[in-house]
């Protein structure tokens, strides 16, 4: 009995060892709010107070301090997100993840993201001393210094991440990463040349493909391609292993000052990303004699993209611009092309040696694909606008963050190439505007890039449109501009192609924004939180009418609740669960038999799939309601039917037997998901959620979600911010974060915003110290002394 009771002792000391030690080892972890550092490199002392929500003031004496100042904190909060990202475009992932992510770099590796931070670092960042230069080398001063002397993040630890200074290409690795989560192309084209192969005209007519100029193209074989379906399950595959969120669109609109109560412009955006933890944005306020500037940065980005300093403030949106084209290449095309080698090095196995044949195009993509029959009929090539022309993204970004006129704003958005963006401003002169802005390329007219071109006969992109034939609106007569990933209006007859959103969130923008009233910050806000859509009401009740007829008592019930449904997203109403469980079963009912399991999934994830809803829907006669694969011919009704049958049983097991109680929160629900949360249980400590919301898909508080059967709807994307000024106001604009500043899992500000975001609330992004120094927290920074 002695003996058991000294065991048990024993293990209790052991675990009370093992507890206390995890303890001050993970407060030891903690990012430094409080205190005085000492900074190698730094000129002079810099104070940096944190607000109560962890959004750093640095207050400097000279611009370079002020960056490098910048670097380091943002590393201190972000320092892993900053590692998986750039690590994520230059195909390094496997190096610290294993196997699982070779698809991942094999994929960035061919698309040569690592080859294009090369050339621009060496072209813009090797030398001179202009301003943006100085600037980006003290701001990665910054982050190598808290590498060199901060705390290790918890996740390089778990992980085994060995910590490795930044260089100027990882800048370039950001844009190139950004610029990958926009290129829609890469997922889509593949399709559309897969239905355009395999099936007649008629399926591409309902995803509104084809315009009268491009309805002449006509090659439809019949003949399966299966080369085709490795091609597209390889690059589903790449991206479903991503440990970085992507883009996936955005709102932002601008009133001018003749429409607001303060007679200045009022800016609103929010922009659509993944949601991932930690979020996306990175707030600073950044003073320095001559310049006053609160902005959002991405991860590893010295300058913010989003901004407002004392005269302007901009927004973004992405344009949906199609800077992607694939060509079909033959022996004669490829003789010119030459081979560029790739090591891959895996943790815990043998490198991986890769052969990358490059082309004029660009890379043949298929080359990395690992075929499980002999499907290799054609080399495959990708032309990207990104590999083609120079990118002064950097330059751009840090001129709009010191615009001082109209002018100069104007000249940072020219300078713009790839990604596109739609940029929006305001500025405290009164002046609106909305920029697309991006090097667009000038096709052959009837030359549709959504189908694969052939490297023979189709030349690439040699010309491009000036920026001022690009879609653009200046101070319009209407009072304001906006975007919401949708399609531009032609420009000198030119409609630009692209992977546009259907018009369900610029719409009912529109709608609200057209009121005519003097317009506050606290009625934009109701706007960007509206939960709305005349888009998806319209189609509700077109599906309720076609159900009314049926034979079947749940498709009654189905439609009888979709009949009186205004379009409202509210967590407590049982219409939305209805009806995205309908749209849900009723697109694989009538896609997947043609398509297959594995494009169908890959195509569910694109804008083209939310484009083509409304024109299925109401196509009675669309040749995809058939089944292919049944000796029937299935009708729309039929289809409906099968969705409806679906809808209740699933209703039923997740939300209980009634009607009543199928209420939307139930099944939509928010959890921002850290890359270690795949690992149980690390997911408890580092995932924040979940939270029942409002919004859905494509309405304005675009809290979106995987269009699956599985029953629930949890959301993976929306607003990675949202964000409002009033020009009259600089100083007190007003944002929200999903989570929180930092992603250290120690730190305070981890989630302390999730809540608020998850309510539509909103904070202060205070300019002025003394209006929050009563609840900050002051890190000096000092010199190192001269040794």
């Amino acid at each position: 009995m002695k003996l058991i009771k000294r065991i048990l002792l024993g293990v209790l000391v052991l675990i009370l060892v093992f507890t206390i030690t995890g303890y001050f080892y993970l407060q030891n972890t903690k990012p430094v709010y409080d205190g005085t550092l000492i900074i190698e490199g730094l000129q002079k002392e810099v104070t940096v107070l944190y607000d109560r929500y962890g959004v750093p003031h640095i207050y400097a004496q000279n611009p370079d301090d002020a960056y490098m100042a910048l670097g380091y904190v943002h590393a201190q909060d972000r320092l892993f997100q900053m590692e998986m990202l750039r690590r994520a475009a230059s195909g390094r992932l496997s190096e610290v993840l294993g196997a699982k992510t070779l698809k991942v770099d094999k994929l960035f590796r061919t698309l040569g993201i690592n080859e294009f931070a090369k050339t621009q670092a060496k072209k813009y960042l090797s030398g001179g001393n202009e301003p943006y230069q100085r600037a980006t080398w003290a701001y990665q001063k910054g982050i190598n210094e808290y590498i060199r002397t901060g705390k290790t993040p918890l996740e390089f630890t778990i992980i085994g991440i060995p910590k490795t200074p930044f260089t100027v290409e990882d800048v370039y690795h950001a844009i190139g990463f950004m610029s990958f989560g926009f290129a829609e192309g890469l997922r889509t084209d593949p399709i559309m040349e897969k239905i355009k192969n395999e099936l007649d005209q008629d399926y591409l007519k309902d995803l509104a493909i084809l315009s009268k100029d491009e309805e002449r193209i006509q090659s439809f074989s019949g003949t399966p391609h299966r080369e085709m379906d490795s091609l597209i399950s390889f690059l589903g595959d790449a991206l479903e292993q991503l440990p970085v969120a992507l883009w996936s669109g955005s709102n932002a609109w601008v009133m001018s000052g003749e429409r607001t109560l303060s007679g200045k412009p009022i800016l609103a955006n929010d922009t659509h990303i993944g949601f991932s933890q930690p979020a996306v944005w990175y707030e600073a306020y950044l003073e320095y004699p001559g310049y006053k500037f609160y902005g959002h940065h991405l991860a590893g980005m010295p300058f913010g993209l989003l901004g407002q300093n004392e005269f302007c403030a901009w927004g973004l949106t992405m344009f949906e611009n199609d800077d992607t084209d694939f060509y079909y290449e033959n022996q004669e095309t490829i003789k010119s092309a030459r081979l560029r080698e790739e090591v891959i090095h895996v943790k815990g196995e043998p490198d991986v040696t890769i052969q990358i044949t490059v082309t004029d195009r660009g890379p043949v993509i298929n080359d990395v694909i690992e075929f499980t029959t002999n499907e290799k009929k054609h080399s495959v090539s990708l032309w990207w606008a990104l590999m083609h022309t120079a990118n002064e993204s950097l330059q751009a970004s840090y001129r709009l963050n010191h615009a001082q006129n109209f002018q100069d704003a104007e000249e940072a958005a020219s300078l713009f190439s790839a990604p596109g963006l739609n940029l929006m401003y305001g500025d405290t002169d009164g002046n609106i505007a909305w920029w697309a802005v991006a090097k667009l390329p000038k096709r052959p007219v009837g030359q549709n890039p959504k189908f694969f071109l052939n490297a023979a006969t189709d030349q690439i992109p040699k010309e491009y449109y000036s920026f001022n034939e690009n879609p653009q609106a200046l101070n319009p007569p209407w009072g304001f501009v906006y975007s919401a990933n949708n399609q531009p209006d032609t420009v000198n007859g030119v409609l630009f192609p692209g992977y546009y959103f259907p018009k369900s969130r610029a719409g009912r923008i529109v709608e609200l924004i057209s009121e005519d009233k003097k317009w506050s910050v606290e009625d934009v806000k109701k706007v960007i939180l509206d939960v709305s859509s005349n888009e998806h009401r319209d189609l509700a009740h077109e599906m309720s009418k076609v159900l009314q007829h049926s034979s079947y008592d749940d498709a009654h019930t189905v439609g009888s609740v979709l009949s009186s449904w205004e379009g409202d997203h509210r967590k407590e109403l049982v219409a939305p669960s209805v009806y995205y469980h309908m749209l849900t079963h009723i697109l694989p009912l009538a896609m997947e038999d043609e398509l297959g399991t594995d494009a169908f999934q890959v195509l569910r994830t694109t804008s083209e799939i939310k484009s083509a809803i409304r024109p299925l829907l109401l196509n009675d006669s669309s040749r995809w309601w058939d089944n292919v694969s049944t000796p029937e011919t299935e009708t729309r009704k039929q289809i409906f039917e099968m969705a409806a049958l679906r809808t209740v049983e699933l209703l039923k097991k997740s939300s209980g037997g009634s009607a009543t109680e199928w209420t939307w929160g139930k099944i939509h629900t928010l959890t921002h998901a850290h890359p270690l949360a795949a690992v149980k249980p690390l997911d408890k400590i580092f995932n924040v959620g979940p939270f029942p919301v409002d919004g859905g898909s494509e309405v304005i508080n675009n809290l979106q979600f995987a269009w699956d059967t599985t029953g629930y709807y949890p959301v993976t994307g929306g607003p990675a911010l949202r964000k409002i000024v009033d020009l009259a106001d600089p100083a007190h604009g007003v944002t929200i974060s999903p989570t929180g500043q930092s992603g250290n899992v120690m730190s305070r500000f981890y989630d302390d915003q999730a809540e608020l975001f998850a309510a539509g609330k909103f904070r202060t992004m205070y300019w002025n110290k003394t209006e929050f120094a009563n609840e900050s927290t002051t890190v000096i920074f000092q010199p190192a002394k001269p040794k």
